[in-house]
């Protein structure tokens, strides 16, 4: 599955997620169990389970654009690194005194 595909389908359960209790509270809340309440436990189940399925492509790609650009930003700053130019030493005085 490609990155953005797993990353939008978990979001998308996740959403399915929250449709599905929504309804369940709003049908309990309302005092109307039946076809409502099955309908919002179906959605809730359905999206866990899709949830499952989507989430580890969806961590492993954010691993992976992480990773990849920890090492872009590492091979930039040793690039800015090498293009300083070398200074010299500079040796402070010792005194006895701090102020």
């Amino acid at each position: 599955m490609p990155k953005l595909a797993a990353i939008l389908a978990t979001l998308a359960s996740l959403i399915t997620q929250l449709i599905g209790v929504t309804v369940m509270l709003t049908t309990c809340a309302i005092g109307e169990p039946g076809t409502a309440t099955a309908t919002g436990l179906t959605l809730t189940a359905a999206g866990f389970l899709a949830t499952l399925a989507a989430a580890p492509p969806a961590c492993r790609a954010l691993y992976i654009w992480a990773r990849d650009r920890g090492y872009l930003l590492y091979e930039q700053h040793q690039a800015q690194d090498a293009a300083l130019p070398a200074s010299p030493v500079v040796h402070l005085p010792r005194s006895g005194t701090m102020h």
